[in-house]
């Protein structure tokens, strides 16, 4: 039976470890040089998927900016803490000057289908607008859920397309290369030149992972991936593993190849200095 941090995840079939402790992050963050810390922000009425128990282990009434700055206080040569907001809260604006300012977030993670936000709504754009005045990077968690309540289409590649041809100086990350809509997601981040994805959680599932490689490969458009590792799901580890079992999963199945240095690539690329972070 899992223990009572893991769940069971219909996607892999196995107990999967949604919680862990800061000495376990520090210490699967060991093989990466630099790692970004954030949380999400729940729904301004504290239900749905989105609302997760980011204080538990916590000081009382932290949330999860607060968590995030702590987490990276650890190490802060390291560590570089990301603010999270729902673009409906009352205090958005307030929130946004409180992390940036008082807690030094320097991005923003945002999973608008677990949050049941349009991003063409007139609050995610308001939001949008003044990330990219500011020159804040937004991670968007993109791609399928298992959570019954949460919007998929918010979470689809093709309507951060509309973000990205309303806002081109904004710099923006679609997490787990948007799974299953690969080509989707190559599409978007071809076309858009501060659009990137990250390949999170993608190297689990060997097939998805070489079909993801091989649509992106043969678009030349694997310069776009960014390392990434959705940490406690998997470490980075992990996913370099992962990553480099590819090839080799091509070859046993007698599969068009993946090129390994496209691998090691984006296993070493400087993805901070591409979002503005160095």
């Amino acid at each position: 039976m899992p223990s009572e941090d893991e769940v069971f995840n219909p996607l892999i079939g196995t107990g999967v470890k949604l919680a862990g402790s800061l000495d376990e992050y520090v210490s699967a963050m060991e093989v990466v040089d630099r790692a970004l810390v954030f949380g999400i922000a729940p729904r301004p009425d504290g239900g749905g998927s989105a609302g997760l128990d980011w204080g538990a282990g916590w000081d009382e009434g932290l949330n999860q900016n607060d968590i995030a700055a702590r987490v990276a206080a650890v190490n802060p040569e390291k560590f570089i803490p990301f603010m999270s907001l729902h673009p409906e809260q009352e205090d958005v604006d307030e929130e946004y000057d409180r992390a940036t300012g008082e807690l030094g977030c320097r991005g923003i993670k945002l999973a608008l289908s677990y949050q049941a936000v349009d991003p063409m709504s007139d609050a995610a754009l308001r939001l949008f607008g003044r990330l990219e005045t500011d020159g804040l990077p937004i991670v968007f968690h993109t791609g399928m859920s298992v959570a019954s309540d949460a919007v998929l289409r918010y979470a689809h590649p093709l309507a951060m397309d509309e973000v990205a041809m309303r806002f081109p100086r904004l710099k923006m990350v679609l997490a787990h290369t948007s799974h299953p809509w690969y080509e989707d997601c190559m599409a978007v981040v071809r076309k858009h030149p501060n659009v990137w994805t990250d390949i999170s959680g993608v190297p689990s599932r060997p097939w998805m992972a070489w079909r993801a490689m091989r649509v992106f490969h043969e678009f030349s458009a694997t310069h776009k991936m960014l390392f990434g590792s959705d940490w406690t799901l998997w470490t980075p580890q992990e996913t370099m593993d992962g990553l480099r079992a590819i090839p080799k999963f091509a070859r046993d199945h007698n599969l068009p190849p993946v090129p390994e240095d496209e691998i090691e690539a984006i296993i070493n690329r400087n993805s901070l200095e591409l979002l503005g972070l160095e």
